[in-house]
């Protein structure tokens, strides 16, 4: 329902509408899909103020009640939105109990203004019956600490005077002690300035929620709980000391575990030359990726998959090349005589991209620009600046790392081929971070080719989750063009997979039905 008339309050002003929309657009989000999961029915709003959030778990089918501690605050959300039960009620009171329980508790906004916030966690938990969404300041630090802070006598601020301010990771381990089994990181986080660091600031806010039970859903990451190692009485030790002790720690380490620890470091600051598995030259630099690389844990499997697969003279399609390991891989298989085209919209990955095929000659392998998607269009591409830089996409990504907006062509694959008069395909590898089902739309002519291609994909719910739809609709799609689906064996070999999974989150091979018996014949002879 929208709200009555009333006069403009300090939550009105334009700074905070743009504070609350973010948030709101996360509740929009993430609250339906939670409650089909956990089967919402009722919620209760904890700290309501004037009545937004209230009213946004009221339009998502909620029976809703909300209380906040100031009755003026009450009184303008009764006028605003009358078919919510709003209560004035302290959260850190054990008064607030006899509200009953719900199935959904919201509190966003609130603990970080309160004396004792974990007093507070406490009652919500007793007020939970299946989960809480929560959204707090937190201080900048991944130690669980609060810290005790004065507040101005404000109507946007704490009843009293003061508050304890918490890190992320108090509130981590205050909902955990205080009786939830489960606690995740929401993701994405809002679309806020508060949420992300900045230049100028590190991150403010977080968002979390809790639970009795494991939710898988692609919008939460597991937050294990903070377990302080450091002694806090423990003098400083001098930076001699504390040189050679670490230096005498150092030499007891097996070589490899030495160019590793030595490795890790040198990258946070320089790129580091390494060799791949595959002899393929690579400058490592500090990403995620680079670091599954030096610890030799980055699709090891699908790697000696490729290398018994692929042979000279094929032609491979790489979309999603990222920073071209892959694309390095398929030139060596492929050799002089084969074609490697990768695909990579994002000019920060591909002019990694450009560099690693330059530093390895690779004059088979042929940069392509552009997305691909089920139809021509130009849209923003979602580039992480952190170290999650393999999960750009179409769509915010499910990342704790902030985003920025970088426009990009959207081609198809059908479009593509026509552009190349490619008749012929061995080979796709896709890891487009969502948009895998989008791109099976745009490539029809794929599956009409007289030599249907292998796919190797990407299927995983936390990645279509953004868009909208369940990794299991990937394989439903290939499955009706007369695809089989097959995991990838640590030997490398192909076993059946099992399609009737819940959830997925891993690399895939399908194979046309009319080439089972090929691919049979070449694992026995590998």
């Amino acid at each position: 329902m929208k709200a009555t008339e009333s006069s403009t309050r300090i939550f009105d002003q334009a700074h905070y509408q743009k504070l609350i929309e973010a948030r709101g657009a996360t509740i929009r989000s993430i609250v339906p899909e939670l409650g089909a999961l956990l089967k919402f029915s009722t919620a209760l709003d904890a700290g309501c103020g004037l009545g937004f959030f209230a009213e946004i778990l009221r339009s998502a089918g909620l029976a809703v009640t909300a209380f906040d501690g100031r009755l003026s605050n009450v009184e303008e959300a009764r006028r605003r939105y009358p078919d919510v039960a709003f209560l004035v009620g302290d959260v850190q009171d054990h008064h607030i109990l006899d509200l009953g329980s719900f199935d959904l508790v919201l509190c966003f906004g609130l603990l970080y203004h309160l004396e004792n916030p974990f007093a507070a966690i406490r009652n919500l938990r007793r007020l939970t019956q299946k989960g809480i969404l929560l959204e707090s300041m937190c201080l900048p630090t991944e130690q669980p600490v609060l810290q005790l802070l004065e507040e101005p006598s404000l109507e946007d601020q704490s009843l009293t005077d003061i508050a304890m301010y918490p890190s992320e990771g108090s509130l981590v381990k205050m909902l955990y002690r205080s009786g939830f089994s489960h606690v995740y990181k929401v993701a994405p986080m809002p679309d806020h300035e508060q949420f992300f660091e900045t230049p100028a600031q590190a991150r403010r806010r977080t968002v979390l929620f809790a639970s009795f039970e494991s939710v898988n859903s692609p919008h939460l990451i597991p937050f294990a709980e903070p377990v302080v190692r450091t002694d806090p009485w423990a003098k400083p030790v001098s930076l001699p000391v504390k040189a050679f002790r670490r230096a005498a720690k150092f030499s007891k380490k097996p070589r490899e575990e030495k160019f590793r620890s030595f490795a890790f470091r040198w990258i946070r600051w320089f790129p580091l030359p390494i060799r791949l598995s595959f002899d393929s030259r690579w400058i490592a630099r500090n990403s995620i990726v680079d670091q599954r690389i030096l610890i030799g844990d980055f699709e090891e499997d699908e790697v000696r998959f490729v290398q018994g697969f692929l042979h000279p003279g094929q032609t491979v399609l790489d979309v999603g090349a990222h920073h071209g390991f892959y694309s390095l891989l398929f030139s060596k298989c492929v050799g002089p005589t084969g074609k490697v085209f990768a695909f990579e919209p994002s000019p920060k990955e591909r002019e990694r991209l450009e560099s690693h095929l330059k530093l390895n000659s690779c004059s088979n392998v042929q940069i392509e620009p552009n997305a691909l998607g089920g139809a021509v269009d130009d849209r923003d591409l979602y580039v992480v600046k952190g170290g999650d830089d393999s999960c750009n996409s179409l769509r915010p990504p499910a990342v704790p790392d902030p985003t920025e907006k970088v426009r990009v062509h959207i081609s198809t694959m059908d479009e593509f081929l026509d552009s190349r008069s490619l008749t012929h395909v061995d080979f796709v590898k896709v890891d487009i971070e969502g948009a895998e089902l989008d791109f099976l739309r745009g490539a029809r002519k794929l599956y009409s080719l007289s030599k249907r291609p292998v796919f190797m994909m990407e299927v995983s719910d936390l990645r279509t989750g953004p868009w909208g739809y369940k990794a299991q609709e990937i394989l439903n799609f290939l499955h009706e063009k007369n695809y089989l689906w097959f995991e990838i064996e640590e030997s490398g070999k192909l076993t059946v997979a099992d399609t009737s999974l819940s959830t997925y989150d891993a690399n895939y091979v399908a194979i046309p039905r009319e080439r089972e018996q090929e691919f049979a014949d070449l694992q026995k002879l590998s």
